[in-house]
């Protein structure tokens, strides 16, 4: 019967027919499962602004992949539409987990992420090691909590500290340039100034401007004795970050950290100490807190325990000088740099700093313990 009809069989004369061929008629999946509302929400909001086409805004939404569309779309809704193009034509992002996966180009070598409690915290504590990833080309993006303004709020000396730890970036890139800031606002809610070297996308600083809380963790009336520790104690339901009065909670500092850590997904991580770290004790109260912070997150699976370190703050100038010759001397310029716009410190030169009490202690030292030995009790 099959050859009778000439299906894959032979004919009369005998001849080979071939069978049939099914093309596959159903259409390519698409790239992203942005629904149509979602890519309007962005059209509406965004196509003016970035004087594009809404049509032609449309299209490259629907054809981007489906982390740079919920990207996208994440701009759109948090008021962020410059980042749209850049984020649309990024194809090197798994997944929308931050809004600085996009904002942040990929970097060619390792990845350094710091926190710290001040602007001066990663040059005495988390050096030479900052400088030596820089100098090996990694890139460094650092966090700093408080505005480190000593109970002064917004001030000339606190903005003057920021210009400080922008110098001492400089220098160790071997630059002079300018810095370019920028607001950006985290999927955690949390909004942040970004400042980075106009011509050096190795480096970012992102300062979260909370108050300082003092030595005593309690003190600097002026910003209404508000500090990271009564905080984290539950004393403080939230704190007011100093330029803008954005309220912060525990819970959106931690999502924030682990928010930051994923988005860029670092080699390597420091920050300081944890309150209940036997080695913190004596330590400043915003440092320890800022460290159980950190390690919360870590704790909680935000990054590879093998790639965090916990800095020894004050406590380390009890502790052997294990910072000598031409490594003390290039550690110390670079905090002589910062120091130079501290008014408080009051050096400018590596052999003043290594000469002010306490600081020219802390400035030999720099230990840092690795999350497989760290104590807490």
């Amino acid at each position: 019967m099959v050859a009778a009809l000439g299906i894959g069989g032979c004919t009369a004369s005998g001849q080979q027919t071939p069978a049939p061929t099914t093309e596959n008629t159903s259409p390519a999946a698409p790239p992203n499962t942005l629904a149509a509302d979602d890519v309007q929400t962005i059209v509406d909001r965004c196509s003016t602004g970035l004087g594009i086409d809404a049509t032609a805004l449309g299209a490259q939404i629907a054809a981007a992949p489906q982390p740079a569309a919920e990207a996208a779309l994440f701009f759109a809704s948090s008021d962020q539409c410059a980042d749209i193009p850049s984020a649309l034509g990024r194809t090197d992002v798994d997944s929308f987990t931050s809004p600085l996966s996009f904002i942040e180009q990929p970097c060619a070598g390792r990845t350094v992420v710091s926190f710290w409690a001040h602007y001066d915290d990663d040059l005495i504590f988390g050096n030479p090691v900052i400088d030596d990833e820089l100098g090996s080309g990694a890139c460094v993006r650092t966090f700093f909590f408080t505005y480190s303004d000593a109970g002064e709020g917004e001030s000339t000396y606190a903005s003057e500290r920021e210009k400080g730890i922008r110098a001492a970036y400089n220098a160790m890139l071997g630059r002079s340039g300018e810095w370019i800031d920028r607001s950006v606002t985290l999927a955690s809610g949390m909004t942040v100034t970004m400042t980075s070297p106009s011509d050096d996308d190795r480096v970012s600083l992102l300062f979260l401007r909370l108050p300082d809380g003092g030595l005593s963790g309690t003190t600097f009336i002026y910003t209404g004795q508000q500090t990271l520790e009564k905080l984290l104690s539950g004393a403080l339901p939230s704190l007011r970050t100093i330029d803008a009065g954005r309220s912060v909670s525990v819970a959106t500092l931690e999502k924030s950290v682990a928010e930051i850590l994923a988005g860029y997904a670092p080699d390597r991580v420091l920050t300081h100490l944890p309150k209940e770290a036997p080695d913190s004790a004596g330590d400043h109260p915003d440092h320890s807190s800022v460290g159980t912070l950190v390690s919360r997150a870590v704790d909680a699976g935000a990054a590879p325990s093998a790639q965090v370190e916990y800095a020894v703050g004050y406590p380390s100038a009890e502790r052997a000088a294990n910072i000598t010759g031409a490594q003390l001397e290039r550690k110390a310029s670079l905090f002589a740099v910062y120091a130079a716009h501290d008014p408080v410190i009051g050096c400018s030169s590596a052999q003043s700093c290594l000469a002010r009490a306490h600081f020219g202690d802390w400035l030999q030292r720099e230990y840092l313990i690795p999350q497989a030995d760290l104590t807490r009790g």
